[in-house]
């Protein structure tokens, strides 16, 4: 049986952050992840999440002064921001018992690439280093380039070459959105990928929205992940069309 958590970034919206432990809880969610929890303190945001019997399992490392840079492990001449932003995520991590921490590589051009590469394997290693500490994983995400123009690692070839001169303790983490934005194909990609998959996410595709509303077969993505054998969570990670609680007959068609 698949494993499912709520992203509450996107995720029930119509509620303040702090409300929305309790909605994913009451609506089947046992578990949580948030993309910027630093907003609150760590201690707010586990109170939250204890008072509503649920797990925060990821969390995003800040993204810096700029969001619109999707994170910085690749940006030039970071390396004292960048290692506060790692402890800050650390202190976080340890704080809600969040395993798991999205480090995002952030934008480069053309020109820059392969430099941008060396420091992200760097930063990658200096991550494991330092949240490995906190007792979580850092991880890496391909994001396509219709979505964050731009990106460092919008392959999974790239993204395979990072993970691999990088170190062993960082794993990647598997968006279908954004594997459905290459034009590759969901079910396909995830099974490629599946050695070095330590975390999922979904939405459908065209328009990030839950599953149901646009072109993907979510009955066979759900289906190949239930049977390859992996034992992680699948975070619904999506912008609701109107509500969350009314666009989860996903959910109970999948379980």
């Amino acid at each position: 049986m698949l494993r499912f958590s709520a992203n509450l970034s996107l995720l029930f919206r119509e509620l303040p952050l702090l409300e929305r432990f309790a909605a994913a809880r009451e609506a089947g969610f046992p578990t949580v992840e948030i993309q910027n929890p630093y907003e609150h303190t760590a201690a707010v945001l586990t109170g939250a999440a204890c008072a509503a019997d649920v797990q925060v399992i990821l969390i995003n490392a800040p993204l810096g002064e700029d969001p619109a840079t999707f994170g910085t492990a690749s940006l030039p001449q970071r390396a004292a921001a960048f290692r506060a932003e790692l402890e800050r995520a650390a202190e976080y991590a340890q704080a809600l018992g969040a395993r798991q921490v999205n480090v995002l590589a952030g934008r480069t051009s053309p020109g820059q690439q392969p430099a941008a590469i060396g420091r992200l394997v760097d930063n990658l290693a200096l991550a494991a280093e330092i949240l490995g500490v906190a007792g979580t994983q850092p991880l890496l995400e391909v994001i396509n380039p219709v979505s964050a123009p731009g990106y460092c690692v919008t392959d999974f070839e790239v993204a395979a070459s990072v993970l691999e001169a990088t170190d062993p303790g960082v794993g990647l983490q598997f968006d279908v959105y954004h594997a459905a934005m290459l034009g590759l194909d969901p079910a396909q990609a995830f099974v490629q990928q599946l050695p070095r998959i330590r975390h999922v996410q979904f939405a459908d595709c065209p328009g990030r929205h839950e599953p149901g509303t646009g072109g993907l077969d979510f009955t066979g993505i759900f289906g190949t992940i239930r049977d390859s054998g992996y034992a992680g969570w699948v975070g619904a990670e999506y912008h609701p069309v109107t509500t969350t609680a009314a666009g989860l007959g996903w959910m109970r068609a999948a379980r």
